[in-house]
């Protein structure tokens, strides 16, 4: 047990200096991990339907609209009907949205470079082997967790 407390306080005690970088505090402030987990998502894909929005941000579709709808709002998303069937409508980014992602980007390039270069390439490689037995891992718990989950299960939702 006492192995699992050094990690959870090795993770706990870095967990700001890993996602909250000083450069993230306005955006953290300005978005929600959904909002930003959108864009990237967007900016991947050039264009991308509603429902792929909200199946990658792990939402429901009326979420994942309402989420769309305040990025539109606020001008870094753009709702346009698809050039190769005029019946679907796509999501993309506008310039502000896509200088907001740049800029995102390389915030998080800066911190990938300055992790790489300070690494040999033998902990390079053994890091890149853990990111992805962990992220395997969560994933597995991930898909677990939502086959576990009753379907058209309503839930309230409290407001203040």
């Amino acid at each position: 047990m006492l192995e699992y407390e050094n990690i959870m306080d090795l993770v706990f005690n870095n967990l700001k200096k890993l996602l909250y970088p000083q450069e993230w505090i306005s955006l953290d402030l300005e978005f929600s991990k959904s909002e930003l987990l959108a864009m990237l998502f967007v900016d991947k894909h050039g264009e991308i339907i509603m429902s792929k929005i909200a199946e990658y941000i792990n939402v429901s579709m009326s979420t994942a609209n309402g989420i769309v709808e305040r990025l539109v709002k606020n001008g870094y998303l753009n709702r346009d009907r698809s050039d190769s069937d005029r019946r679907i409508v796509v999501i993309r980014l506008t310039d502000k949205g896509k200088t907001l992602v740049d800029e995102l980007k390389n915030t998080i390039f800066e911190y990938i470079k300055l992790i790489y270069e300070a690494l040999d390439d033998e902990e390079r490689k053994l890091i890149f082997k853990i990111f992805n037995k962990v992220a395997s891992i969560l994933d597995k718990k991930s898909t677990k967790s939502q086959d576990d989950m009753p379907k058209n299960q309503l839930r309230k939702i409290f407001i203040e």
